[in-house]
């Protein structure tokens, strides 16, 4: 499960690691070196992190970390949060961020250090470890965390109960009729057919099923908002909401502060698109009860002609943060972090190519409450059958598109104006972005 990506935009030069973070393994040392890592708090638990941290201290006595978990409201405000530690000077190390649009802003503003020099004194062989490439114009800036593969989670009792097989091969069309068929009840206790959730994937749906051209600016600065499937994107969303009714008013997302787990797992909603992490929270666990079994099928297509099983495929980012002591340290453990650490948490998968991925999903799911409640059989079809579409690296002013887009398609959502409208008022504030960018 490749991705390739090209690059978006460029930053610095090498880095001086030894004159910064002085030898790892530093025997010469009288004390050890204290690192930090900043990642965000709710994926990633101190009860996950403390072993990983242990069993690297263990191979590394002479380089202790702290982890120190974000957790703000959203992966957005994590996000923000390490921009003002920054800036304050606060010491950072070695930082966790949540998508490539976050990865590739923060790598063109400095606050990155480029790891070529340390990849070439280890004698990395990128390709040969990783599944996703993080290259911005041949500069390494980060590393790949968890794997991120999206799909569709259904809950399969509400499947039977409107007598609907498990998808294998579905449009988008026809994902809409399920969710009306699934839909049931009025008023406070109605159960939709579907939840989208109120991030940028959500507005892409119809974009990010393409094997290519698939973002809002393309790597050359193009703006793409004439491709069919930003149309689609909208129109996926307005037909559920507006019209059928079938899914999650977005307004109650917003006013309410609504999220995708409490939804599914009550059963307030019976399918959404999501990512691979869910894999092992769907079996249940401490927070959420697994009372039904969840099925899993491929992201739906825009047309019937179009290939089965294009998806999404990601990952979120670690990186030496430009302003640290010990970059050299944090290399190295973000390296074991990368490899070895995320298959000991039992809870992704990672973007190591030298994971056993069939046995990493298996405890996923064995490492679940009810493991029963997880439809292996409709899980491995999926994941089998699923082709990675070739995601760019985004241009680096992308956060400043998406939101001049989302504000455009929020106002569809609302009610205040037709999809012509939120396209062509979003092309006309992307074009003005992109012309101050060049």
């Amino acid at each position: 499960m490749a991705v390739s990506v090209t690059a978006g935009c460029s930053s610095s030069s090498e880095p001086a690691a030894s004159d910064q973070g002085g030898q790892s393994g530093g025997s010469d040392r009288s004390e050890p070196v204290t690192i930090k890592f900043h990642a965000d708090g709710i994926s990633f638990k101190k009860e996950d992190l403390d072993p990983i941290i242990a069993k690297f201290q263990e191979k590394n006595p002479d380089i202790l970390v702290e982890f120190v978990p974000l957790n703000e409201a959203n992966a957005a405000d994590n996000v923000k949060k390490i921009d003002l530690l920054s800036a304050s000077g606060e010491q950072l190390d070695a930082i966790l961020l949540p998508d490539d649009r976050s990865y590739a802003q923060r790598a063109a503003n400095g606050l990155l250090e480029p790891l070529n020099g340390l990849m070439e004194k280890e004698g990395l062989n990128y390709g040969e470890e990783y599944k996703i490439d993080t290259s911005i114009e041949g500069q390494y800036y980060g590393l790949p965390g968890t794997f991120r593969q999206w799909f569709v989670i259904l809950n399969k009792d509400h499947l039977d109960e409107a007598n609907l097989p498990v998808p294998t091969e579905w449009t988008w069309d026809e994902y809409l009729e399920y969710a009306k068929k699934m839909t049931k009840g009025e008023g406070a206790t109605k159960r939709y057919g579907t939840y989208f959730h109120n991030w940028i994937d959500y507005f892409l749906l119809g974009l990010w099923n393409q094997p290519e051209k698939n973002d809002l600016v393309l790597a050359d600065h193009t703006v793409n908002l004439d491709h069919p499937g930003v149309r689609k994107s909208m129109e996926i969303r307005y037909q559920a909401e507006l019209v059928d009714k079938s899914a999650t008013p977005y307004v109650d997302i917003i006013s309410q502060k609504l999220t995708y787990r409490p939804l599914y797992f009550n059963q307030q909603a019976s399918m959404m698109p999501i990512g691979s992490w869910m894999i092992g929270e769907v079996g249940g666990g401490d927070e959420f009860t697994a009372s039904f079994k969840t099925v899993f099928a491929p992201m739906p297509k825009n047309n019937k002609e179009d290939p089965n099983g294009y998806s999404f495929m990601n990952a979120n980012y670690v990186g030496v943060v430009s302003i640290s002591k010990h970059k050299e340290e944090a290399y190295k453990f973000l390296r074991f972090f990368t490899t070895e650490g995320i298959p000991m948490m039992k809870k992704y998968l990672s973007s190591w190519k030298k994971e056993d991925t069939a046995a990493a999903i298996d405890e996923l799911i064995q490492a679940s409450k009810n493991p029963e409640m997880v439809d292996k059989e409709s899980l491995m079809y999926t994941l089998n059958n699923s082709k990675p579409i070739t995601r760019q690296m985004p241009v680096a002013y992308t956060e400043e598109i998406n939101k001049a887009y989302s504000e455009e398609f929020e106002l569809m959502l609302l009610g205040k104006q037709d999809i012509d409208k939120s396209l062509a008022n979003a092309a006309e504030k992307i074009e003005k972005i992109v012309a101050a960018n060049k």
